[in-house]
């Protein structure tokens, strides 16, 4: 009878940014392993926003036509204008189609606007939800940000329904559901160069960090000014993030009204990511947030149009900060004392490259350099 030895499989990955210059990466020397199995897999790529096209297709073809939905879209066109434009992105409509869509979009939500400036779900006359309300000025603001031009009037009465936002929530709204929906409002008005800094510490220090949504937290952060309580919402937010070694995330709670704000983990991590690169463009964490909210897509999406809304938003926000430039330069690699290869990248692209070293090689290389080697990864442009 043969005796075989069981074995398993195992993976460990790292990740990270080379801005200038060259990178040395330790490598151990795996133990007990078969050397005709695994190995070493390095990836480099130009970009960390691999093709994003699946998302904007999502809410292009999303089948209902609620005030939220409009909204969403109107959003994801406008927010990735410049991303799609610099990547060439394929299957997408063309400028010129999507243009249009922007227009007939708002052209629909001023047919859905009430009198108070408000947002109703389906049809005007109907009552005006708060959050639906505030979701749209925020279209309506990055549509006018990215060129689009608003319907007469528009934006004014909904920019009077936010500054009055609380006079707009049902008897029944808990209180984390105003604070969250006060929040939301808070920062849309901000991006509308309309920021009321004072009135967010107030919040802030009404319902105390702690009793804050994460949501909540990651728009205020952008508006408050207070540099004491800057650093208060620093390290909230650090200590409710969970990292790994290529990826990151932040713990969330939820409660029985949170279906009110159509929350969920993906959109918390993107507002937070949003925050975060404002605030401290050099922040380690910034990367590995990027990589967790791409390896959560399925089938080249996220769950939800507020998901794939609010990702994109903070991913056009990196693009923008971080990848303006057209990539124009060679990576190469070294195992040890030996080149492994290179990788050119000239103009805006998705491609990854991928470079395989078998597991004798790393075996070999690592043997008798107290058991490690180092990997040498360089940028030249």
């Amino acid at each position: 009878l043969p005796v075989n030895t069981p074995a398993t499989t195992e993976a460990f990955a790292t990740y990270g940014v080379i801005d200038e210059g060259a990178i040395s990466q330790p490598i151990l020397q795996p133990h007990e392993v078969f050397p005709q199995f695994g190995g070493l897999e390095i990836e480099t790529s130009s970009t960390a926003l691999q093709a994003l096209t699946d998302a904007v297709i999502y809410l292009v073809d999303y089948p209902f036509e609620g005030s939220e939905q409009i909204a969403s879209r109107i959003l994801a066109i406008a927010s990735l204008k410049d991303v799609l434009s610099a990547f060439q992105a394929e299957e997408l409509p063309s400028p010129a189609v999507l243009a249009d869509q922007v227009k007939s979009d708002l052209d629909q939500l001023q047919k859905l606007q009430n009198e108070d400036g408000g947002f109703p779900y389906w049809r005007r006359g109907f009552e005006s939800i708060p959050f639906n309300t505030i979701h749209t000025a925020h279209a309506l603001m990055r549509a006018q940000q990215k060129g689009y031009a608003l319907p007469a009037g528009m934006g004014e009465g909904t920019l009077t329904y936010l500054k009055e936002i609380e006079t707009h929530y049902p008897y029944w709204y808990s209180e984390q559901t105003r604070w969250t929906l006060s929040a939301y409002a808070l920062y849309v008005r901000a991006q509308w160069n309309d920021a009321d800094a004072a009135k967010a510490l107030r919040l802030l220090n009404e319902a105390g960090l702690e009793n804050l949504s994460m949501e909540a937290i990651g728009w205020l952060w952008q508006v408050i000014e207070d540099e004491s309580a800057l650093q208060e919402i620093r390290q909230y937010v650090n200590n409710h993030v969970v990292e790994t070694a290529g990826a990151a995330n932040f713990t969330t709670q939820y409660t029985d009204q949170t279906y009110l704000l159509l929350s969920s983990n993906r959109r918390t991590d993107a507002i937070l990511l949003d925050a975060l690169i404002k605030d401290n463009p050099q922040s380690d964490l910034i990367p590995k947030l990027v990589k967790g909210l791409l390896d959560h897509r399925n089938q080249g999406r996220w769950e939800s149009t507020q998901e794939n809304v609010f990702v994109l938003i903070a991913l056009d926000h990196y693009f923008n900060v971080y990848e303006d430039a057209e990539p124009d330069f060679v990576a190469r690699i070294w195992l040890g004392d030996n080149y492994a290869g290179s990788s050119e990248f000239r103009g805006y692209t998705t491609d990854i490259y991928q470079l395989k070293i078998p597991m004798t090689f790393v075996l070999d290389e690592t043997a008798g350099q107290k058991e490690s080697s180092t990997v040498i990864l360089s940028k030249e442009g």
